[in-house]
């Protein structure tokens, strides 16, 4: 039990009505959501050609998945008992859209490789859309009475978001072994789930009988449709990434060509190893300089 003691008006709110399964079945919403991203932005890094649709795929995955839908269905445990909430669906659906642009500006912004200019714009998109993201999200809520936000509990519920999402593009885009992966996988899911549980606690739910009855509709009408279209959709990333072609993140070093008169023995005429360049002797210089030179191509 949360109890929120802004004002003595203020309710009494529940965050685990439904049992505390469903904030580890968030997160790993949230780890889900940034794996399959992180493969399609590592995808989107090696190529040039089809480098926005990549992009796209890692932003539907990461914002749409590992933070819009975590939330979102993270709200399915909030309750106020004897008291019925309800949502704006409308504004549900374009804190997606919103969530979903953000991290495709951010990683736009971030580039390829690491640079800190480049990082701090990336770092200020991040933190636009996840902020409107999180004020449609809250203020969809309705109750009979009234709800407000406590800023300060807002802001701070900003601030985990953009530093969460700026450590892992940082590692991102600065490491790329393993362990780095993992780290930022990890890292994003705590960081969805304290995004979450901060903008919850920012709420301020004071019912009133004699007000109107709260308009909208209930929560899970919409975010279990959402739920089902959300990993299916994950579904063609996935795909796409098990289907690409196998690229590297750097140019491999271009092979020596071998020499004409290299020796059987992996050797060579003038008794250099296989892997040293051969040192060219006075007889073959001769000889290469009296060649004709090639005719131009017509």
């Amino acid at each position: 039990m949360a109890e929120l003691l802004a004002a003595e008006t203020v309710a009494t709110v529940d965050l685990f009505t439904m049992g505390y399964w469903l904030t580890l079945l968030t997160a790993l919403f949230s780890a889900v959501g940034m794996f399959v991203g992180l493969a399609c932005a590592i995808n989107g890094r090696r190529s040039i050609r089809f480098r926005p649709i990549w992009i796209a795929a890692s932003a539907a995955s990461i914002g749409g998945v590992g933070v819009w839908l975590a939330s979102t269905v993270s709200l399915l445990g909030v309750s106020i008992p004897g008291t019925v909430l309800r949502y704006d669906i409308s504004d549900l659906t374009l804190s997606l859209v919103f969530a979903v642009s953000a991290v495709f500006v951010g990683l736009l912004l971030a580039g390829r490789e690491f640079d800190v200019k480049r990082m701090a714009t990336a770092a200020v998109a991040l933190g636009v859309g996840f902020g409107i993201m999180l004020w449609l999200q809250l203020t969809s809520v309705d109750v009979q009475g009234s709800v407000s936000v406590t800023v300060w509990l807002y802001l701070a519920a900003l601030a985990i978001a953009v530093v969460a999402s700026s450590l892992c593009v940082f590692l991102f885009q600065r490491f790329r072994f393993p362990a780095a992966r993992v780290g930022s996988i990890l890292m994003f899911a705590a960081g969805v789930a304290a995004f979450y549980f901060t903008g919850i606690t920012s709420l301020e739910f004071r019912p009133d009988t004699e007000a109107q009855p709260a308009e909208g509709m209930e929560l899970f009408g919409y975010a279990f449709p959402m739920l089902v279209i959300g990993l299916l959709a994950l579904a063609v990333p996935i795909t796409a990434v098990l289907v690409a072609p196998e690229r590297r993140d750097e140019q491999p070093a271009p092979k020596r060509s071998a020499a004409p008169d290299d020796g059987p023995a992996g050797g060579n005429s003038n008794g250099a190893p296989a892997g040293e360049a051969p040192r060219p002797s006075a007889t073959a210089a001769l000889a290469q300089r009296a060649r004709p030179l090639p005719e131009p191509a017509r």
